[in-house]
């Protein structure tokens, strides 16, 4: 039996659609996983120069025939536990969900970690991109896609950022027009995570030339249609953790439209405060090592450098900032889903305080090796920190480069004049 001491929390019954209690949950929950999944074996304390030597990897970057087989088992594993009740525990019930409070989705999170269960890396926007498409989609929208989403059937992928724009959405140029049914779409995004795999994307597209917010507008895009185009972005990595996609005449229905013509700006800004809300913590549920400072503090010791004062401080700041983030997004996935999200900084603070975090551990790194992180001589714990300092830079990208967040936290938290 794993260990269930969070069995002791309260939650409100309200509205959850019958008297099932969390202990009871917790019960049915462990008795599903244990008759399906092994349980995870103890967790072994860190110990320098034993086990395999992986580093710290930002970016999962497989190869094509290993991450397809990764996808078919994520989705069997999201099918099976969608029917048995446990797949979308605080979606509405019209939709497939179960409309449970959030305690219970906590308690399941927890469990389920205690389990050897596929990676869910290539569904991390259904509960982004979930609570979007039911309010802001056509009734075709919030029937088929959001439950598909959470069920494993659809991967989706987030369509922004262009090659002469960035992360400055004013000055996308993609452009849907016109057509019988629908619309018509042409141009370029770039940096798009899983688009190779995607079977849906939500796209950021101009459809007027009026300045200002209401010239763009969002949709649902097929990503397996004609006029779609995706080619892998090769990193300094080595690997192609991106995409580029190139759209000729790609067709979206009027059914596909999220929100009104006109209102693609506050759609886009919407799926990317919900995205941002868990990402400064997310590094520390990996288990990597890093946030917590385990692996850092080891390879200072190991290079013989814990007595340097520079290095310590070094080390210290790098600890604690990730320590500081990771109180500021503890509750960040059920801050997300709060009406305030317009309004409340932790998102931004939290994306912002990531990028800084890696930013000094990528520096530490380098600081303490040096050649040594550049030349693969077979030494543990050395060049496997490469992955770490090249994948780094794109950080200050995802889900808003580091300037759009701060011109965002002026404007919008600190209320100061927009630039």
């Amino acid at each position: 039996m794993v260990e269930t001491a969070y069995m002791g929390e309260k939650a409100d019954q309200h509205g959850i659609g019958g008297p099932e209690s969390i202990e009871q949950f917790v019960a049915r929950a462990t008795a599903f996983l244990e008759a399906n999944v092994q349980v995870k074996p103890a967790r072994t304390a860190f110990e320098w120069g034993f086990g395999e030597d992986t580093g710290v990897k930002l970016w999962e970057e497989p190869d094509s025939e290993e991450e397809r087989a990764r996808l078919a088992e994520a989705k069997e594993w999201r099918r099976k536990r969608f029917e048995a009740g446990f797949g979308w525990l605080d979606g509405p019930a019209e939709h497939g969900g179960r409309e449970l409070p959030s305690a219970y989705s906590r308690a399941y999170r927890r469990l389920e970690s205690q389990f050897e269960t596929p990676s869910e890396t290539y569904f991390k926007l259904d509960h982004v991109l979930g609570p979007v498409l039911l309010s802001r989609g056509t009734e075709e929208v919030r029937r088929s896609i959001p439950r598909a989403l959470q069920r494993g059937d659809l991967v989706a992928c987030e369509l922004f950022s262009e090659p002469d724009a960035g992360s400055d959405m004013f000055s996308a140029r993609t452009r849907a027009t016109r057509t019988e049914g629908g619309w018509r779409l042409n141009g370029q995004k770039v940096w798009t995570s899983d688009a190779h795999l995607a079977d849906i994307g939500v796209i950021f597209c101009r459809t007027s030339n009026e300045p200002g917010k209401r010239a763009f507008s969002a949709f649902v895009l097929d990503m397996h249609q004609p006029g779609v185009k995706v080619v892998p972005l090769r990193q300094m990595t080595g690997g192609a953790a991106f995409n580029e996609v190139y759209l000729d005449d790609a067709f979206v229905p009027d059914a596909h439209l999220l929100g009104e013509i006109g209102q693609g700006w506050d759609v886009t800004g919407e799926i990317l405060a919900r995205e941002r809300a868990g990402i400064g913590a997310g590094l520390s549920r990996s288990g990597s090592g890093l946030a917590n400072g385990t692996r850092l503090t080891a390879l200072v010791k190991a290079m013989g450098q814990e007595n340097d004062p520079l290095v310590r401080q070094a080390l210290v700041k790098t600890i604690t900032g990730f320590w500081a983030t990771k109180q500021l997004t503890q509750n960040g996935t059920d801050r997300a889903g709060a009406t305030g999200y317009r309004t409340d900084p932790t998102p931004l603070v939290s994306k912002l305080a990531l990028s800084f975090n890696l930013r000094r551990a990528s520096l530490l790194a380098g600081q303490v090796l040096g050649p040594r992180l550049t030349a693969d001589s077979g030494e543990w714990g050395t060049f496997s920190w490469n992955s770490l300092v090249l994948g780094e830079p794109g950080v200050h990208i995802f889900a808003g480069t580091d300037e759009i967040v701060r011109n965002s936290l002026a404007e919008k938290v600190l209320g100061l004049p927009r630039d």
